[in-house]
């Protein structure tokens, strides 16, 4: 039960965050269908830096496991500065924003594949980039034990939850942030810059899916550098975010509901026979698709999302 319960840890972190990257975005009028391509994006960033580190400035030596906040806090700006060309489309060129973010996150799966080929050529070793060395700052490093959930990532994690939904729910800053998801043109004309609260908007959401993409590369390096992607796990959070109605407090819920279902599918193999194995990891998803059949009749999301603004209409 201890792997289950360490895992499902593991992917509370990178769903909830996944989550409210997709929050922050949608609440400012923007679909974000990204989130996996910016997580992706970040677990690159992340990989990338720990190779500069502990090949170049270090010497193959490793180091402190305390390296892992820098590269995190680089990983995450970079997914910021990253998701900028979603907002130039979104925002600046008022493209499709569902084809958009399609778009940017083949983007950033065909960055990481490049980017993967050349760490492994500076490593000069087979189909895995090597962290060398370079331990998870956590009681424990190894996911599956108990200790593994005291851990830089997850008080990182309850960190932005917390900051997340005080500053949508607590400030004038979320209040206006939420008018513009809703009504961009009552927004504009009671002052607020539209356009400023949607740049916030997606360089945020880029920032915090950037976060999740770190942790995921820390844990499951060896998964990542074969994959070439972080096992879908942004699209399982876009579909939280809708059962969750877009809404931090639901969000928090429904990742741990769906992290412990989705650890139990992989890791509870011990409780069923052999042969349902893969059945039983298809269970999770299957289970995001009923969940979200049920409550998407009575989900009503911010009301301009997905509409281009145009301050010319009123």
């Amino acid at each position: 039960m201890a792997p289950i319960i360490g895992f499902a840890a593991f992917y509370f972190c990178i769903l909830v965050l996944g989550t409210i990257s997709g929050i922050f975005s949608e609440r400012a009028g923007i679909v974000n269908i990204a989130i996996n391509g910016f997580i992706v994006f970040g677990a690159i960033m992340y990989c990338l830096a720990s190779v500069i580190v502990t090949d170049f400035v270090l010497g193959k030596k490793g180091g402190s496991a305390l390296w892992q906040i820098p590269l995190a806090i680089f990983a995450t700006l970079t997914t910021g500065v990253f998701a900028l060309l979603f907002g130039l489309g979104t925002i600046k060129l008022k493209s499709d924003q569902t084809i958009t973010g399609f778009a940017t996150g083949i983007l950033a799966t065909g960055i990481a594949s490049i980017l993967i080929l050349i760490l492994l050529g500076i490593q000069g070793q087979g189909t895995e980039i090597t962290l060398r060395g370079r331990a998870e700052l956590a009681w424990s490093e190894d996911t599956a034990n108990l200790k593994n959930i005291v851990s830089f990532k997850t008080f990182a994690t309850l960190g932005v939850v917390f900051a997340a939904w005080f500053a949508l729910r607590k400030t004038k800053w979320g209040l206006r942030f939420r008018s513009v998801g809703e009504n961009p043109q009552a927004s504009d004309v009671a002052g607020i810059n539209v356009n400023k609260i949607k740049w916030q908007a997606v360089v945020l959401a880029g920032m915090v899916a950037g976060l999740a993409g770190s942790f995921f590369a820390q844990s499951r390096v060896a998964e990542f550098s074969i994959n070439k992607d972080v096992a879908g796990l942004g699209f399982l959070a876009l579909a939280i975010m809708i059962t969750s109605r877009w809404k931090v407090s639901n969000a928090i819920i429904m990742s741990a509901i769906f992290a412990f279902m989705l650890s139990f599918s992989f890791y509870g193999g011990g409780f069923i026979p052999i042969k349902y194995k893969h059945l039983l990891q298809a269970v999770p998803y299957a289970a995001t698709l009923v969940v979200m059949v049920f409550t998407s009749r009575n989900t009503a999301g911010p009301a301009a999302a997905g509409v281009a603004y145009d301050k010319t209409k009123r």
